[in-house]
């Protein structure tokens, strides 16, 4: 997809808005890392996707850096201006990369595949049990409009069967739909360990939060798990009406 310099600009703005709403909407407050989780990898991962490692780059930076300004997490927007960046120019880079090297569905992809698929259910599973089970409390909302707080309990038996499903929807993808969506999931993990990454020695060295870095890790990791779903969703959604995915 060739873009003019305009539209370029105008879409990195249109989609960092879009991940800064994204990012500010919902949060879960982690008292360690005085951080947050939230859902803006879902716009990070679609910017970068259907735009290009720029526009990924931009959008997921400047979007994720003003969300923080404006919940008043402001020492982070330094780290996450270029963490988030990174992160989308990965997503954006590694996926134009894939869809241009047309791989078939051969044993190496099927075993690759399959690994993907392992690690996903894996992580799944073992975050959402060790940190997502019980009673939580989430803020929803808006900075301008304001935040409502909620005290949700999860049931173990909810991580199982989303793990399951999340195992079933790969596998189904890889052998129904078109491999692209392959190349979308193993973009968002390497695009995710560069943020898992980022956010931890952010904190660790800039922050100096020592070890306790360590306790955001599940946190960023789930960020980018959701996003990945979410985010492939969409894209598959807009590829499916004959729209082009990929920057």
């Amino acid at each position: 997809m060739v873009m003019s310099l305009a539209k370029r600009v105008s879409t990195i703005g249109f989609m960092a808005a879009l991940t800064c709403i994204l990012t500010s909407m919902f949060q879960l407050y982690i008292y360690e890392t005085h951080g947050y989780f939230n859902f803006g990898e879902i716009g990070v991962y679609v910017s970068a996707i259907l735009f290009g490692p720029i526009v990924g780059a931009f959008a997921g930076g400047l979007g994720s850096a003003m969300a923080d300004i404006l919940l008043g997490y402001f020492w982070y927007a330094p780290g996450t201006l270029i963490v988030k960046g990174l992160e989308g120019f990965a997503v954006g880079l590694v996926y134009s990369l894939l869809n241009r090297l047309r791989f078939k569905r051969n044993f190496i992809g099927l075993v690759s595949s399959s690994i993907i698929a392992i690690i996903l259910f894996s992580s799944l599973l073992y975050v959402g049990l060790n940190y997502y089970s019980g009673s939580s409390e989430f803020s929803f909302g808006f900075p301008i409009l304001g935040y409502g707080t909620v005290s949700v309990g999860i049931p173990s038996i909810f991580w199982i069967f989303s793990s399951i499903l999340l195992l079933i929807i790969f596998i189904y993808v890889y052998v129904k739909v078109d491999l692209r969506y392959l190349y979308m999931a193993l973009s968002c993990l390497v695009g995710g360990s560069i943020m898992i990454l980022g956010y931890f020695l952010y904190e660790f060295y800039v922050l100096s939060y020592g070890w306790a870095a360590l306790v955001e890790v599940p946190f960023n990791f789930m960020q980018m798990l959701i996003g990945l779903i979410v985010s492939s969703m969409i894209c598959v959604g807009i590829g499916r009406r004959g729209i082009m995915v990929g920057g």
